[in-house]
């Protein structure tokens, strides 16, 4: 028997396992192929876009509108979660809070259904959604795989922008009452908020903690504004005045705060505030 110790390893394979052991990273390395493209995905955003179309507020009437098609985004989101859980590996599935974006995406859709018959906004609203439903969980893998760079996350802030923005609108510029508008500007913003700052890196609960501060004061600007403001400006405005809250609030709650990001933020909310103030005075 031969009791002499094994060899030690020595060589670049070697010293890159040793790298990652001493950094506390796992021995596995995903790659980018390794993620597989959202092909299933995007056909199941593509299918759920029609079946809102078709079931948009003109036609089966703005309530039983919203309850199927909400119905039918939560659905989408257990689809998604369940699909994944199924097929990828365990390192790659995103996380549950990846479906918050495709939710609200469908929301939106069905917000631009409602407000206009032109299809020159509705067609492009519909491929968004579809791409959101599509690409989201898609990203959430690359960054479960630690493939997440900068431009991935500059997109999905992206799309969450593009999402909110009819959300908004239907908010803030149409004839909903007023708690039915305050509970469209909460939660929407709260789906989208709370993508934004798991973006940012914050801690699960640390960010939903984050996102209902923030849906809370977006859903009580509607009870402070007066109604008779109501218009397309006021809710770009409280667009951009979310986008300042939304910032302020990750580099308030990061592990590592800095000065210049908070007095920047702060700085959008301010401005857009001024403006929208000043627009209620001159009446």
């Amino acid at each position: 028997m031969d009791n002499r110790p094994a060899p030690r390893r020595r060589g670049n394979a070697f010293y890159a396992e040793s790298a990652r052991a001493a950094l506390g990273l796992g021995g596995e390395v995903h790659s980018l192929a390794d993620v597989p493209l959202p092909l299933v995905h995007t056909a199941l955003g593509i299918a759920v876009c029609a079946v809102v179309a078709a079931l948009r507020p003109q036609v089966v009437g703005l309530g039983s509108s919203v309850i199927i098609c909400g119905s039918l985004a939560l659905l989408t989101a257990l689809t998604l979660t369940l699909y994944d859980r199924l097929v990828y590996g365990r390192d790659l599935r995103h996380a549950v809070a990846a479906t918050c974006l495709p939710v609200a995406a469908i929301g939106a859709f069905v917000a631009v259904l409602g407000g206009t018959g032109d299809l020159v906004l509705r067609l492009p609203a519909g491929l968004v959604a579809a791409l959101v439903v599509g690409g989201i969980p898609h990203l959430g893998g690359l960054r479960a795989a630690g493939r997440e760079g900068t431009a991935t996350r500059l997109l999905r802030d992206g799309a969450g922008v593009i999402v909110l923005a009819p959300l908004l609108l239907a908010a803030y510029d149409s004839s909903l009452s007023t708690a039915p508008s305050a509970a469209l500007a909460g939660g929407s913003v709260l789906l989208v908020s709370a993508d934004a700052l798991l973006t940012e890196e914050l801690h699960g609960r640390v960010a939903i903690t984050g996102a209902l501060l923030i849906a809370a004061i977006m859903s009580g600007l509607v009870y402070a504004l007066p109604a008779a403001g109501r218009d397309t400006v006021r809710a770009g405005l409280l667009l951009v005045i979310w986008y300042g809250l939304r910032g302020l609030v990750a580099a308030l709650l990061s592990h590592i705060r800095r000065r210049g990001l908070v007095v920047e933020y702060a700085l959008f909310v301010a401005v857009a505030a001024g403006v929208i103030a000043a627009r209620i005075l001159r009446g």
